[in-house]
This record gives C-alpha cells, sequence and structure tokens, in this order.
C-alpha cells in the first residue's frame, strides 16, 4: 500500500540489492531494462523533493533543476551508447508494472506482448484541448507528424477536441485535460497514452485528477504521468516525436525516455519492450537440437536480414548470461557514401574508428559544404543515425503584374529529388550505408504560426486593430474600440480574437485566425494568429498589430512562419553499418563450461540505434568428462499450488561430489554438501504463482562440474 519512500529506503530496498543481484549473477554489463512489481513505492522524497521511483532508477535522484537533463532525450541513440549524461550511477530504462488490480495489470504486459512486429495501422490522435493551461503541447504537433509520415506511417494525426470517452481503435493518444472518462478497450495492443496534467503519476492515494491508470485500463501498453506538480512545462512531458520513435521500431520505454527532456518528476508505467513496428532478422542454428559437444567445438550460426536493415553485431549468450561477441562491422574506412540533389552531390569517405553516429555528422557536415558552395537549397542536421533534410526558403518571387515587394512572402522551397548510394570505395568490403526515407522531399502539411503578446491597460476608447497582406497581395483590415471603462486587457483582447475570426474577409483558404488567447501576466496577454491553410505558401500571408497609445505589441509586423522548420520540404537519410547475411562458424572452447545442458543463444543486432535483437536459440549437451547427473521432481504434478513444499532429487554418477547447489528464480535457494545425492524441498512460497526453471549444478573436489537439465514448473495461487 505504500505509495512514497525516501531516498534512503528506496536505496537500501530496491536500488543497493539490485546492483548486488545484478553483480552476483554477472549480469551487471548487460542488463537496460528493470520492470518494477506493481507493489513498490512510485515516489521517492527527499529533502522536500520528490522525484518518481522509474526516474530515479533512470537517472538518479535530482535534488535541484540544474542536473536534471536527460541527455538521451531526442538523442535517437542507441540506449547503451548514449546513457543520460547526468545519470550518478547505472541507468536503467525503468518502467512500472501496475494497474488497478493483478488482472489489469497482465492485461497491460499481454497488450505490451502482442503488439510485437504487428506494424499497426490504427491512428495515433494527438488532441488540442480546450484547457489552454494544458493544451500547450500542440505546436509539437506538427514536426512529430511530418517525421512520421516520412518514415512511412500516416497513423498520426491532430485534432481539436476534449472528447476522449467513446474513441476506439486507437494507437495511440495525447491530450491536456485534468479530468475525463474513458472508454474501455479504446486501445489496440502497444498503445501509449498519457494526459498533460500536474497529477496523472499520483496512481494511488488522494487525487482530484484523472491518472495515467485510466489510459492503462483502457488497453494502453504504456503511458506517463508526474508524481509532483511540474508547472506547466512542456519538456517536462512527453514529445508526440515518441509516435515518431516508435515507427522508427524503438521499445516502448526507450521511446518515453527519449520522449521527455526532464523527465525526474515523470512515472513511466507500461510493457518496456512492447514494439510495434520491430523489424527482426531470421537466425538459426546449425547444429542438432540437444546435440553433445565437447572440446573446442566449431558452431555455425546465420542470420539474414532485409536489405535495408543491415546487421552489424552478433553476441554469444550462453544460459542467459553474455559470453562473447562472435562478430562485429562498424562502419568500414574507406567506404564511401554518394548523396545526389537538384543542383548539386556530396561524396562521404568513412574515416578511421568511425561510428554510425560519427558518420551521419560527418555526412551532415558534407552535405552542408555542399549547399553552401552549390545551388543545392536544403540543410542537413544529424541526429543519432538519422539526417533531417530540410530545404531552405525560396527567393520573393514577383506577384502577378507587379514588381518584387518586401511584403510579397518568399515562395517555398521545391520538393528536392534525392539520391543516395554506397560504395565499398578504398576499403576491402562495404559495411556502411545510407537509406533515403523518400525519393524526394515531401512538402510539409504543417500550419503555420506566429506568437503574439498585447501589453498594457486599455481604457475606454481605446483601439486595436489587425492589418493583413495575404499571399496574392490583397490585403484585409480588423479593427476594434474599447466601449467599457472597466474592460480587462483579456476581455478586449478577446474582443479582437471575435472579431478576426468573423471577419468574411478573413475566413478563406487565404485568411488567418487568433486563437490561444491567454493572461501571461495583470497587462499582458498573449495569443497565436494561425492561417486557415497549412504550408509554406499559406503562411507566408503578414499581418501589422496597431492600436492606441498605452499598448504596446510584440511582435507587431512579421509572417506566420515562427515554425519554420515544420513549415519547409523535408526528407531524412539513415546511416547503416553491417551486412544483410552473415553466415558464422565459430569455435567454441566448451571446457570453459560446466559439463552438462545448457542454452545458446545467439543474437544479433540491427545495424542502426533502434539496435533491433534478433535471438536464436538451441540447447546442447557438453560432455569433456565422465561426470553426469540428474534432477528429479518426485510425485509433482504440474500445475501446483504456490503455498506446497516439493521434494526435489539430485543424483550424481560418481563419488568425490564436492557440492550440489540447486537453482531456480532468484538464484541459488540451497546446497548440500560431500553428497553424490542430494534431497532439497522446495518451497512454493518462496517462489510465488508464476513458471520457474529448476536446475542443479554438480562441483567435484576434481574441479569438475555438470550442470543437470532445466526441468519447468508451473506454481498457481490458491483459489
Amino acid at each position: 500500500g505504500n505509495t512514497t519512500w525516501t531516498l534512503a529506503e528506496f536505496e537500501a530496498q530496491l536500488f543497493n540489492p539490485l546492483q548486488t543481484a545484478l553483480a552476483s549473477r554477472q549480469l551487471t554489463n548487460q542488463i537496460r531494462y528493470v520492470v518494477l512489481a506493481m507493489d513498490i513505492p512510485f515516489a521517492v522524497a527527499d529533502s522536500g523533493k520528490v522525484n518518481s521511483t522509474t526516474s530515479t532508477l533512470f537517472y538518479g535522484f535530482k535534488a535541484s533543476t540544474k542536473s536534471n537533463e536527460n541527455s538521451y532525450a531526442r538523442s535517437e541513440g542507441a540506449f547503451g551508447d548514449t546513457l543520460p549524461a547526468s545519470a550518478t550511477g547505472p541507468s536503467y530504462l525503468a518502467t512500472m508494472i501496475t494497474a488497478g488490480s493483478l488482472t489489469q495489470a497482465r492485461q497491460l504486459v499481454d497488450q505490451g506482448v502482442d503488439s510485437d512486429a504487428t506494424f499497426p495501422t490504427q491512428t495515433v490522435l494527438l488532441a488540442r484541448s480546450s484547457d489552454a493551461a494544458r493544451n500547450i503541447r500542440y505546436p509539437l504537433f506538427d514536426n512529430a507528424i511530418f517525421n512520421t509520415r516520412l518514415a512511412g506511417f500516416e497513423t498520426v494525426q491532430r485534432i481539436d477536441s476534449d472528447v476522449v470517452s467513446g474513441r476506439s481503435n486507437l494507437l495511440g493518444f495525447q491530450t491536456g485535460l485534468a479530468n475525463f472518462s474513458i472508454s474501455p478497450n479504446t486501445f489496440v495492443p502497444g498503445a501509449m497514452a498519457d494526459s498533460m496534467t500536474s497529477y496523472a503519476g499520483l496512481i494511488f492515494g488522494p487525487n482530484s485528477q484523472t491518472t495515467l491508470l485510466a489510459f492503462i485500463h483502457a488497453g494502453a501498453a504504456g503511458s506517463y504521468g508526474t508524481v509532483t506538480e511540474p508547472g506547466a512545462v512542456v519538456t517536462k512531458f512527453p514529445d508526440p516525436m515518441v509516435y515518431f520513435y516508435q515507427a522508427r521500431g524503438f521499445g516502448l520505454a526507450e521511446c518515453y525516455y527519449q520522449g521527455v527532456q526532464y523527465p525526474f518528476q515523470g512515472l513511466v508505467v507500461g510493457e518496456p519492450l512492447a514494439a510495434p513496428y520491430r523489424q527482426s532478422a531470421a537466425g538459426a542454428w546449425g547444429v542438432a537440437s540437444n546435440e553433445v559437444i565437447s572440446g573446442i567445438a566449431s558452431l555455425p550460426v546465420d542470420f539474414s536480414s532485409s536489405p535495408d536493415r543491415p546487421l552489424d553485431r552478433v553476441d554469444l549468450f550462453v544460459d542467459g548470461r553474455y559470453f562473447q561477441t562472435l562478430t562485429n562491422l562498424p562502419p568500414r574506412p574507406g567506404n564511401e557514401l554518394n548523396l545526389s540533389f537538384a543542383g548539386g552531390s556530396a561524396t562521404y569517405t568513412v574515416p578511421a574508428n568511425a561510428s554510425i553516429a560519427s558518420v551521419a555528422v560527418g555526412l551532415a557536415t558534407a552535405i552542408n559544404a555542399m549547399a553552401a558552395s552549390s545551388p543545392a537549397n536544403i540543410t542537413a542536421t544529424a541526429i543519432g543515425d538519422r539526417l533531417e533534410i530540410r530545404s531552405r526558403s525560396g527567393s520573393r518571387p514577383r506577384p502577378p503584374g507587379g514588381l518584387r515587394t518586401s511584403t510579397t512572402p518568399p515562395a517555398p522551397a521545391p520538393a528536392a529529388p534525392l539520391l543516395a548510394g554506397s560504395s565499398i570505395g578504398s576499403a576491402g568490403s562495404l559495411t556502411t550505408f545510407v537509406v533515403a526515407a523518400r525519393e524526394s522531399s515531401v512538402e510539409s502539411t504543417a500550419t503555420g504560426t506566429k506568437s503574439c503578446s498585447i501589453s498594457g491597460t486599455p481604457q475606454a476608447g481605446s483601439w486595436l486593430r489587425l492589418s493583413v497582406i495575404k499571399t496574392n497581395g490583397s490585403s484585409a483590415s480588423v479593427s476594434v474600440t474599447n466601449q467599457s471603462s472597466t474592460a480587462s486587457l483579456l476581455e478586449f483582447a478577446a474582443q479582437l480574437a471575435d472579431a478576426i475570426n468573423a471577419t468574411p474577409d478573413l475566413q478563406g483558404s487565404d485568411g488567418l485566425r487568433m486563437d490561444d488567447l491567454k493572461l501571461a501576466a495583470s497587462t499582458v496577454v498573449t495569443f497565436r494568429l494561425q492561417p486557415r491553410t497549412p504550408g509554406y505558401a499559406a503562411a507566408g500571408l503578414r499581418f501589422t498589430l496597431t492600436g492606441s497609445t498605452g499598448l504596446t505589441f510584440t511582435p507587431s509586423n512579421d509572417d506566420l512562419r515562427e515554425n519554420i522548420a515544420d513549415l519547409l520540404p523535408r526528407n531524412h537519410l539513415y546511416v547503416r553499418a553491417g551486412a544483410t547475411n552473415l553466415a558464422l562458424t565459430f569455435p567454441l572452447d566448451t571446457t570453459r563450461l560446466a559439463d552438462g545442458y545448457h542454452t545458446l543463444t545467439a543474437v544479433a543486432y540491427e545495424g542502426s540505434h533502434v539496435r533491433t535483437q534478433t535471438p536464436t536459440s538451441i540447447p546442447v549437451r557438453i560432455q569433456n568428462t565422465p561426470l553426469s547427473a540428474t534432477l528429479t521432481l518426485p510425485g509433482f504434478v504440474d500445475p501446483a499450488s504456490a503455498t506446497g513444499t516439493y521434494p526435489v532429487q539430485v543424483i550424481a554418477n560418481q563419488s568425490g561430489v564436492a557440492a550440489i547447489r540447486l537453482f531456480s528464480t532468484g538464484g541459488e535457494l540451497g546446497t548440500v554438501a560431500n553428497q553424490s545425492q542430494a534431497s532439497f524441498n522446495l518451497q512454493g512460497a518462496t517462489l510465488g504463482p508464476g513458471l520457474h526453471p529448476i536446475h542443479a549444478l554438480v562441483e567435484t573436489s576434481a574441479g569438475d562440474s555438470y550442470r543437470t537439465e532445466t526441468r519447468w514448473i508451473r506454481l498457481v495461487a490458491a483459489p
């Protein structure tokens, strides 16, 4: 029932035992994810500061605002290589599996697992609510929509709505509301959903706001909410780019931690590995199941992937522990990446000791240098393993029948064709690739915007005027006069907004609207001007704000291209490394392992920062000595009660046994010394309900050892 613990309790009861457990099981260097059970406190309090438990596991407890930025955010980096710079210790992609009941928590897990590699086409809704204090993420919508569209998915859409209940078949939802209701089965497997409000992370205990558990109970695989008052700070909440990261193939925990710049107050609840757009490779061993091997065994394993998803590394794990790297194919020095655009071309040669990220930076530098000395009208920005290619704005055109004027908006830069390829260059093999998202840059569907403010104190007779020069050169204007001596600045500005939004000359596709009106201070109001048509050209109309003495406007004259980066044509380039076919035969020194039964797992990694893993496993039996042993569970009937006690017998085939050790979930359960036969009593209450592996390790005084075949048992809770 606990919801909050102190930092000292967190460290003593969770963090330090976790480090000890990982070290004792030789897992320290291979664990990236930590999942917390539903009864663990979700908030950490110390010296008047409150962090979430998941964020404290992610990058440490943050007592001040000076060191709480998450450098992993927006990095599109492989987590193991891009750990948060401000982490105070080991860093984990931590989530909590919790809900209002155990059944709902199991549903959460199923909604994650069932989503993997399904490539859903259902809709993600980014909802701009009417709550002016909580809808402040909507300027970020267009960037996420544009990028996800370039990734090949038209799933992300923006809406203006406060309605959450009654929706269905959604892959995601973001809104800004303190209270709402949501229908059961709103979400398909893999969905991420959240609301920007103060206390969505206070999942249990007194709370006047709707918590993130509403999304979990409605079928989301993951959600996010703050456990203490964060203020209206957009960077403390998930950026809509989480859906682009998901479309790239990143898992749910990676998406959330990349999507929140300051997550220290935020709780992540979800199945962390859920990856609906994960594109795995294929792998198979060339040895038979349970084949007997000895000495230096030569073992074949093959992997293959799609042409645009090369594999750059294969690791071998034995019984779940990292054993060795079988191959590693980073970018090869001397490989050449070749790009051709309208108006120019660029070639980048891979230097020595390059990584995927450094190649992306070098390639962006080469593109920008090429564009600076040629007619090519583009810029390139490296973000992890991805390059964002944007067109620059064009020159100002002549209006029909007239001369070019300073008030005529610049023309949109044309969508530029793009050819990308790679060649072996001076290297001995080709392991570096550049892949374009599209054959040509894509025109933006974003809507232009301009943030404006009016300051001052209106008097009776004060006036405001908006003058507009449209993209076709025609003009329109709207004026209002204050008739009340008691009207506030907000009320006066609202009169202007109502007039603008009702003026016929500004209602058409070449017009604009004024909205998002808010009181920023007692004598300052803010608002946005937006064109009624999306795209770069429509945002080129110009406005002028004027008024009576004592009223100040910021800006007083401009266009609606504040979000210019979202309005220009765009494309993506991806840098990848490796090979699409890996046929490996490697020597395994079986004398480094105990005789007996082992599971060999080869894991191939996608040669990008997504690092999608493709595992293939095979059971084998090692026999280098005459030693062997058997493990039996006399009378055990599967499934069995988790409250029972069950005998386990282990018998070695020779004397001179120094110890017989029994292992299951949680590690070593018991040891019998100096006997060739051992009997153990397996306590169901110690293991708890679930599926558990049981095996024994027999050790002789001569230094030999034998691992028995693993038996799996299922324990169930009493009715």
